[in-house]
Formats: structure tokens, sequence, C-alpha cells
């Protein structure tokens, strides 16, 4: 889905916006990690 709900910020709070920006993080980083073990 490519992180969609990032692109374009439909979240009128910031803190609900944060957490799926943290969210997103955290998935591209285990699936980095995932790819180089």
């Amino acid at each position: 889905h490519g992180f969609r709900r990032l692109r374009i910020r439909w979240e009128r709070r910031d803190d609900i916006h944060e957490a799926f920006l943290s969210l997103a993080t955290c998935l591209i980083t285990y699936r980095h990690v995932r790819r180089l073990c």
C-alpha cells in the first residue's frame, strides 16, 4: 500500500499523525532488517 495514509496528511490531530509516522518507521526498519538476516 506504500503508506498511502502518510503521503497526504488526512489526520487533523498531530499526535495521531505522529503515531502513524512512528509505525511506518518501525515497519520499514523491520522489513529492512529481515531482508538482511
